[in-house]
């Protein structure tokens, strides 16, 4: 039983160290563009993203924590959801 429990430990511990990454393989993706649909509508490519969210810059936006993943669209690009608008920041 031990041996159970450490797994199971050390599963949630190396799922919660990824941040998005593991939360979009799993289903559960970070705030929509859509949500903002002003200020994203001509946003396609990932470094259109950066521009605005890396900590690095002069920042329009709200700073990104992942600067340095990709897939930025693959993360932020759903659908809105009743669910999703209730959790919008």
């Amino acid at each position: 039983m031990k041996h159970f429990i450490k797994t199971i430990f050390f599963l949630m511990m190396f799922f919660t160290m990824f941040g998005c990454v593991y939360r979009y393989y799993l289903g559960f993706h970070g705030p929509s563009i859509k949500l903002h649909p002003d200020e994203h509508e001509s946003v396609v490519q990932d470094k259109e993203c950066l521009e605005c969210h890396d900590p690095n810059n002069d920042i329009e936006g709200p700073p990104t924590s992942h600067p340095h993943f990709t897939g930025c669209l693959k993360c932020h690009n759903d659908d809105i959801t009743p669910a999703k608008i209730g959790r919008a920041p």
